[in-house]
Protein backbone atom coordinates (compact mmCIF):
# COMPACT_ATOMS: atom_id res chain seq x y z
CA UNK A 1 0.00 0.00 0.00
CA UNK A 2 1.36 3.41 -1.52
CA UNK A 3 1.97 6.10 1.97
CA UNK A 4 -0.96 9.00 1.06
CA UNK A 5 0.98 12.69 1.86
CA UNK A 6 -2.20 13.78 2.68
CA UNK A 7 -5.37 12.25 4.16
CA UNK A 8 -8.36 12.53 1.65
CA UNK A 9 -10.17 15.44 1.27
CA UNK A 10 -12.98 15.72 3.83
CA UNK A 11 -16.71 14.99 2.97
CA UNK A 12 -18.98 18.21 3.57
CA UNK A 13 -21.91 17.40 4.89
CA UNK A 14 -25.37 19.12 3.61
CA UNK A 15 -27.42 21.13 6.43
CA UNK A 16 -30.23 18.90 6.41
CA UNK A 17 -29.70 14.86 6.97
CA UNK A 18 -31.16 11.80 8.40
CA UNK A 19 -29.97 11.56 12.08
CA UNK A 20 -31.28 9.42 15.15
CA UNK A 21 -30.75 9.32 18.03
CA UNK A 22 -29.23 5.94 20.26
CA UNK A 23 -28.68 5.04 23.58
CA UNK A 24 -25.67 2.55 24.73
CA UNK A 25 -24.64 1.22 28.07
CA UNK A 26 -21.31 1.54 29.41
CA UNK A 27 -20.49 -1.77 30.96
CA UNK A 28 -20.41 -0.24 34.37
CA UNK A 29 -23.85 0.47 34.04
CA UNK A 30 -23.64 4.30 32.94
CA UNK A 31 -25.78 5.42 29.87
CA UNK A 32 -24.99 7.12 27.05
CA UNK A 33 -27.12 9.19 24.64
CA UNK A 34 -25.26 9.51 21.17
CA UNK A 35 -27.28 11.21 18.01
CA UNK A 36 -25.22 9.78 14.68
CA UNK A 37 -25.57 11.64 11.54
CA UNK A 38 -25.64 9.66 8.08
CA UNK A 39 -24.42 10.48 4.64
CA UNK A 40 -27.91 11.31 2.24
CA UNK A 41 -25.65 10.29 -0.96
CA UNK A 42 -24.72 6.92 0.84
CA UNK A 43 -27.74 4.83 2.55
CA UNK A 44 -26.63 4.04 6.00
CA UNK A 45 -23.34 5.28 6.14
CA UNK A 46 -22.58 7.23 9.65
CA UNK A 47 -20.96 10.36 8.54
CA UNK A 48 -20.88 11.72 12.53
CA UNK A 49 -21.62 11.41 16.02
CA UNK A 50 -22.41 13.49 18.71
CA UNK A 51 -22.46 13.23 21.97
CA UNK A 52 -25.92 14.20 23.76
CA UNK A 53 -26.79 13.15 27.28
CA UNK A 54 -25.36 10.51 29.78
CA UNK A 55 -22.61 11.98 31.92
CA UNK A 56 -22.86 15.12 34.49
CA UNK A 57 -23.05 18.15 32.45
CA UNK A 58 -19.47 20.08 32.97
CA UNK A 59 -17.33 16.45 34.05
CA UNK A 60 -14.11 15.39 32.79
CA UNK A 61 -16.19 12.19 31.57
CA UNK A 62 -18.94 14.46 28.97
CA UNK A 63 -15.80 16.28 27.64
CA UNK A 64 -13.86 13.16 27.03
CA UNK A 65 -16.95 11.82 25.35
CA UNK A 66 -17.45 14.71 23.71
CA UNK A 67 -14.16 15.02 21.93
CA UNK A 68 -14.19 11.01 20.86
CA UNK A 69 -17.55 12.35 18.93
CA UNK A 70 -15.46 15.18 17.47
CA UNK A 71 -12.70 12.79 16.47
CA UNK A 72 -14.63 9.88 15.28
CA UNK A 73 -16.90 12.48 12.91
CA UNK A 74 -13.25 13.46 11.64
CA UNK A 75 -12.45 9.88 10.37
CA UNK A 76 -16.02 9.55 9.06
CA UNK A 77 -16.15 12.11 7.09
CA UNK A 78 -12.08 11.44 5.39
CA UNK A 79 -13.45 8.23 4.26
CA UNK A 80 -12.88 5.87 6.90
CA UNK A 81 -15.38 3.56 7.72
CA UNK A 82 -17.21 2.83 11.39
CA UNK A 83 -16.26 -0.59 11.42
CA UNK A 84 -12.71 -0.11 10.56
CA UNK A 85 -12.48 2.51 13.12
CA UNK A 86 -14.15 0.39 15.93
CA UNK A 87 -12.29 -2.63 15.32
CA UNK A 88 -8.48 -0.56 15.87
CA UNK A 89 -9.31 0.06 18.95
CA UNK A 90 -8.57 -1.60 22.06
CA UNK A 91 -10.68 -4.48 24.26
CA UNK A 92 -10.62 -6.15 27.46
CA UNK A 93 -10.81 -9.38 28.58
CA UNK A 94 -13.93 -9.51 30.85
CA UNK A 95 -14.15 -12.08 34.24
CA UNK A 96 -16.61 -14.19 31.60
CA UNK A 97 -13.81 -14.65 28.64
CA UNK A 98 -16.17 -12.45 26.70
CA UNK A 99 -14.06 -9.22 24.96
CA UNK A 100 -15.31 -6.14 25.19
CA UNK A 101 -14.22 -2.43 24.07
CA UNK A 102 -11.93 -0.90 26.80
CA UNK A 103 -12.79 2.47 26.18
CA UNK A 104 -15.84 4.54 25.90
CA UNK A 105 -14.29 5.61 22.34
CA UNK A 106 -14.73 1.96 21.30
CA UNK A 107 -18.07 1.35 22.15
CA UNK A 108 -19.16 4.12 20.53
CA UNK A 109 -17.15 3.67 17.32
CA UNK A 110 -18.75 -0.21 17.86
CA UNK A 111 -22.09 1.09 18.08
CA UNK A 112 -21.83 3.47 14.90
CA UNK A 113 -20.73 0.63 12.92
CA UNK A 114 -23.84 -1.85 14.06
Amino acid sequence: MDYKDKPDPRHDLPSRRLTETRKITTPDGHNIHLSVGYDPKEDGRPREVFYSAGFKSGSQLEFQVQDACVLISRLLQHGHEAADVAKSLSRSEQPDGAMNYASIIGLIADEIAT
